[in-house]
């Protein structure tokens, strides 16, 4: 879906309530003339399919998908060597302190404001505003899964944070006590189990993008998967592929799960919709704005980002080469392979040139000169033309965020199936995703420990670059292996090593991210995480 009266940018006119006490309340009870206020709002249908599209701009916008949770967040994962920027970069090098690094603190209110207007939508929507069952449904299917999807990012970003499951109305409302990460998971099966039972299993063309009940299935497996509830993931996950008309791309038509092209397809799950726009502004959460593509900044090389950029390590092209696999390589890394271009269709060699040089050049805080000239491709903006015509910000690029694939289901029901002990069930689902690529089956006979590895190394190919390698890494308990201070996975240089010594992962602390220092002190009842 790529109309701007859908999804994007329709701020719901109840914004962020506040109750506010004190004297001379007659003083503050203002009315602004150029709002509708909340008690005219609600009233019908309509009214609530604007709401419902209000509720999505806080997370697809510059705030927290839009920019700032790649550096802020996804670049911790070892693919990323970050070349370091000021404050941009200390918390995806593993640096980041409260008050000395940057995003936590933008973040984390973005995905509270987009759970305040789907509880506001839960609470207020009846038979009698919305008479039609079917709309209730769609419109309530909805809500119930971005508070889902919401939450599942605070839970795993974060960690024990609160819960808020209704609009605040007393004071101890707007002061919540911190949940714990059972209560949160308990409270996301719930939500997307309402999703599931009211969501459609498809949307017309003009609605496309929007979640279905497969999108809230898909995301309830990931939910039991991470909990290691491996038999109920096992039963979401199957269902998706069983009950739902999902389909891998053909190795032909691969990179089409990371550029404009063809959005919504058949592998998609689950995406956040992009319309480009000429009108960026930054952070803020109004019509129209902030909804700038993804690529430039965190994934464009380092002479085409206004950072520093990153380099991919070693490692992650190792696995491709080790499989013989360069359907998923190739559109996953730019490097100077036979054949490879860069922006435009120019030759790769000319088209890089400057970067190569400085990744020729750079020498570390050890004194280490020179990385392997591997850079990201995945949602690059490759395909959007010659290098001197890609905007600084990106805001014209309208590139959505695939989520979930299908791909990525097939991978995590492999998982759940080789962790309940049925790993002769688990490797054709494996070897779906690898025949999609060309590259050889995996023997029906492998034990459990080597479909363990095989899986690890599968999901470098095949997720490289979207979002989902440190939290794999922290949940399957090696984040220290492969980012610790010991670690020479990366060509023998730790995997962060541009950054310096102190750019590694500390065990009970970068398994999460700090609560931000303004709700620290907003909110008495909070409490730092450990290490911070």
């Amino acid at each position: 879906m790529k109309s701007k009266n859908k999804f994007f940018a329709i701020l719901i006119l109840t914004g962020l309530l506040l109750v506010v006490n004190g004297c001379n309340e007659d003083k503050l009870d203002l009315s602004n003339p150029n709002t509708v206020a909340e008690p005219e709002f609600f009233q019908n249908n309509a009214d609530f399919r604007l709401a419902v599209n209000g509720m999505y701009h806080p997370i697809t916008a510059v705030l927290f998908w839009g920019r700032v949770i790649h550096t802020g967040a996804l670049l911790r994962s070892d693919a990323f060597n970050i070349v370091p920027f000021q404050q941009n970069t200390t918390m995806s090098t593993l640096e980041g302190q409260p008050g000395i690094a940057r995003w936590s603190s933008d973040m984390f209110p973005q995905l509270y404001q987009t759970i305040f207007r789907a509880n506001t939508i839960i609470e207020k929507i009846n038979e009698t505003n919305v008479p039609s069952e079917t709309d209730r449904n769609e419109i309530l299917g909805q809500a119930y899964f971005m508070r889902a999807f919401a939450n599942w990012y605070l839970a795993n970003l974060w960690g024990n944070v609160p819960l808020v499951m209704k609009v605040p109305k007393t004071r101890e409302d707007f002061f919540p006590q911190p949940s714990n990460q059972a209560a949160i998971n308990e409270a996301i099966v719930n939500d997307l189990t309402e999703a599931f039972n009211r969501l459609p299993n498809s949307w017309p063309d003009a609605e496309k993008g929007r979640p279905t009940a497969g999108s809230a299935l898909a995301l309830r497996g990931k939910t039991h998967l991470y909990m290691k509830d491996y038999p109920n993931a096992v039963a979401d996950l199957r269902a998706v592929t069983t009950d739902f008309s999902y389909a891998l791309l053909p190795a032909s038509r691969y990179e089409q799960n990371f550029t404009e092209e063809n959005e919504n397809n058949e592998e998609s799950v689950f995406e956040l919709q992009y319309l480009g726009q000429d009108n960026f502004i930054w952070g803020t959460d109004i019509p129209g704005t902030g909804t700038q593509g993804h690529y430039l900044i965190d994934y464009s090389p380092p002479e085409l980002s206004p950072d520093n950029g990153h380099f991919i390590n070693p490692h992650i092209l190792q696995v491709f080469e080790d499989n013989g696999d360069t359907v998923r390589r190739n559109a996953t890394i730019a490097f100077d392979y036979p054949g490879a271009t860069g922006y435009g269709g120019v030759p790769f060699t000319e088209d890089f040139a400057a970067d190569i040089a400085v990744a020729n050049t750079i020498t570390d805080p050890m004194g280490n000169v020179g990385v392997p000239a591997l850079f990201t491709k995945k949602y690059a903006g490759f395909e959007q033309g010659m290098r001197a015509e890609i905007p600084v910000l990106g805001q014209t690029i309208g590139n959505n965020w695939r989520i979930i694939r299908y791909a990525d289901v097939l991978l995590m029901l492999a998982e759940a199936l080789n962790e309940n002990m049925a790993t002769a069930e688990a490797i054709p689902f494996i070897n779906q995703v690898r025949e999609r690529s060309g590259i050889a089956p995996l023997a029906l006979t492998l034990d459990k420990a080597a479909v363990e590895q095989a899986i690890i190394d599968e999901r470098i190919m095949e997720l490289t670059g979207e979002g989902h390698r440190f939290f794999d890494l922290v949940r399957w308990g090696i984040a220290e292996d492969v980012l610790g201070a010991g670690s020479t996975i990366a060509a023998g240089r730790h995997p962060k090593s541009l950054a310096g010594p102190t750019a590694v992962f500390t065990v009970g602390q970068d398994e999460l991210i700090w609560i931000p220092v303004p709700e620290l002190q907003a909110n008495p009842n909070l409490r730092p995480n450990p290490g911070y």
